[in-house]
């Protein structure tokens, strides 16, 4: 029984190394048949992740001039040069920073500029800027409506028109936070007690 046993593990063995090497044989034709196919997708993936990673690189190198130059101009707003690279590098922040000046220095005609920008968010500031500024211009978009019925509302509340100050607070969406503000001026009707 034992050389029955032995010769059984010895064919097993056998059998196991045949079909290892079966695969390896495979294996290798395979690769011989689509060695150009194989290589060359090694090449693009190489090529491609190599051009990611510069692209990558240059990107965080014009963003760090970028705000370096916009770090120089919060220092000195008088620095040509750094506003120059701003504008250059990154031409989102250097409107952002244009609309920051526009509203300290309340500059109508950079504002005025300003309404007119792709960008909703800093058309939207600008507009309502300019509204502030008592130009004739009523705020557009849904970023200030709130704002603007609370300041309108506020305003009829001070001339004694309780009735439309209640219509412009009706104005102001529930999940509004100026919606609670809203509600204490209609309450006590803009009286200080």
């Amino acid at each position: 029984m034992g050389i029955k046993e032995n010769l059984k593990a010895v064919k097993k063995e056998i059998s196991t190394e045949e079909q290892f090497l079966e695969g390896m044989i495979k294996g290798e034709r395979f690769f011989k048949r689509n060695k150009r196919y194989i290589i060359g997708i090694l090449v693009v993936l190489v090529i491609g992740s190599v051009g990611y990673t510069v692209q990558m690189m240059m990107e965080a190198k014009r963003l760090k001039q970028s705000n370096d130059a916009y770090m120089l101009l919060l220092k000195d707003p008088n620095d040509a040069e750094a506003l120059s690279v701003l504008q250059q590098k990154n031409e989102k922040l250097y409107t952002l920073y244009e609309l920051q000046n526009a509203v300290a220095k309340n500059d109508k005609e950079i504002l005025a500029r300003l309404a007119n920008n792709a960008d909703v968010i800093v058309s939207s500031i600008a507009t309502y800027q300019l509204s502030q500024l008592g130009q004739d211009i009523s705020p557009k978009g849904e970023l200030f409506a709130g704002m603007v019925a609370l300041q309108e509302g506020y305003a009829l509340l001070k001339e004694n028109k309780i009735s439309e100050a209640k219509v412009k607070f009706a104005n102001i969406e529930q999940n509004s936070p100026l919606k609670q503000v809203a509600q204490n001026l209609e309450h006590y009707q803009g009286l200080k007690k």
